[in-house]
């Protein structure tokens, strides 16, 4: 796009003299920036870096330091002998009276028995001046469903928010920036400098100084929590108190979407919320498992003591329907079956076939008659008899599995109807 006004034609003319430094940072975000990892196989390991292969004896817990090239590496199980990764880095400079973020994207290209190929090429420059109005200097950045690319020249560019979310084209995230990066003090007085993370630049300097929290946040390095700032806007206000505690402990959130779960178990099982014993775990992961485990077990427990509840209430009503049919049984000699007599019959039935035999209310239907099929007392399959038709309406086993004596206990329950007829003649 050609620029059109003052202060894009300015920062057009500024872009053009920055320095190529594209060479200058390639040492430190090809070691910084890429994950180092390694194949291995029964019988090598080969550094994805170097291409070197080493004896699998060199690997410990899944890391290794390759004995050609000295890197640390992770090592994965795998055949593979090529790879591929991309990233966008950073690099923050001041010109003039401009904050400048310099984005960069690095690909790296891995084959067996060559060295890695790195190539690194300016993508985007955001242009802040004092008074707080932007320009974007970018390649053309194609998105869609099949496509994240850049291609054309260097030029002003505009997002377009019809076709995308606000920012989204020309406010990427970077993965880390340069040490060497130099940000105005203002940014830095609210914490927005090197190591940011969790947010853009641009999605930063939106959020303060207005935002007390987010700059809060962000002095604290809590960047996991910065970045969940839009998705649990209504959790770190509900938790506030709680992420104080965890910024005088100077305990690090890692992860905000399992750590505001936590806190939601916490709150569940009622426990202190104030208490840095609670609120910062040293195995996070560990105690969230811990409370989800036994939250089910409680929920089941209280599911269990709601059937006992509804079985007793339905016991009259069920008694009214279908006591003239208790009693039938017949077998063939190895399969037993039987009417079920009573609703807390129907919750064992259920509860251990992994079926809704009672949850669908089996048991209040006048027009169908519910029989179990057993093989030493053990159910096998829960049999469903119309009362208009005397025909079977549907035999299931395990989590509603057909089983192999299916056809049996359809054939046996039908050779036998007659004792269902009989009873409703007699009454």
């Amino acid at each position: 796009m050609k620029p059109r006004t003052k202060l894009q034609v300015e920062v057009m003319r500024l872009s053009k003299e920055l320095h190529y430094r594209e060479n200058e940072l390639l040492p430190w975000a090809s070691k910084e920036c890429l994950e180092h990892k390694g194949y291995a196989t029964k019988s090598r390991v080969v550094c994805m870096d170097c291409g070197g292969k080493f004896s699998p004896e060199l690997v410990s817990r899944k890391r290794a330091v390759c004995p050609h090239c000295k890197t640390k590496i992770k090592v994965e199980q795998s055949r593979k002998t090529t790879d591929k990764q991309s990233v966008y880095f950073a690099i923050a400079e001041i010109i003039g009276e401009f904050q400048v973020i310099r984005n960069f994207e690095l690909t790296a290209h891995y084959k067996a028995g060559v060295t890695a190929q790195y190539s690194c090429w300016e993508i985007l420059q955001h242009w802040v001046r004092s008074d707080g109005k932007k320009e974007v200097v970018a390649r053309n950045h194609t998105v869609n469903w099949y496509c994240d690319s850049w291609n054309g020249d260097m030029e002003i560019r505009k997002d377009y928010p019809r076709y995308y979310r606000q920012g989204e084209k020309y406010d990427i995230y970077p993965y880390k920036y340069h040490p060497d990066s130099e940000f105005k003090d203002i940014y830095r007085m609210y914490g927005i400098n090197e190591n940011l993370q969790g947010l853009t630049f641009i999605e930063a300097i939106g959020l303060l100084p207005k935002n007390t929290k987010a700059e809060t946040l962000l002095k604290a390095k809590q960047y996991s929590l910065l970045g969940s700032n839009s998705e649990y806007n209504n959790r770190i206000e509900r938790y506030w108190a709680s992420i104080k505690i965890c910024i005088r402990n100077k305990y690090k959130i890692e992860d905000a979407s399992i750590w505001f779960d936590y806190l939601d178990l916490l709150r569940y099982f009622g426990k202190d919320l104030h208490n840095a014993h609670y609120v910062c775990p040293k195995n996070l992961k560990k105690e969230h498992d811990r409370l989800v485990k036994k939250k089910r077990k409680k929920q089941e427990q209280e599911e269990s003591e709601q059937k006992k509840r509804k079985a007793v209430e339905d016991e009259k009503k069920f008694r009214e329907l279908k006591a003239k049919f208790f009693g039938i049984e017949f077998t063939d000699g190895e399969i037993n079956i039987k009417v079920l007599s009573n609703v807390q019959d129907y919750v064992k039935e259920g509860d251990t076939l992994h079926h809704c035999v009672f949850t669908n209310n089996y048991h209040l239907k006048a027009d169908s008659l519910i029989l179990s099929a057993r093989i030493k007392e053990k159910p096998i399959e829960t049999v469903e008899v119309s009362l208009k038709t005397m025909k079977v309406v549907q035999s299931r086993g395990l989590r509603n599995s057909v089983t192999e004596y299916h056809d049996r206990i359809v054939r046996l329950v039908n050779k036998n109807s007659r004792l269902i007829k009989k009873r409703i003649v007699a009454t």
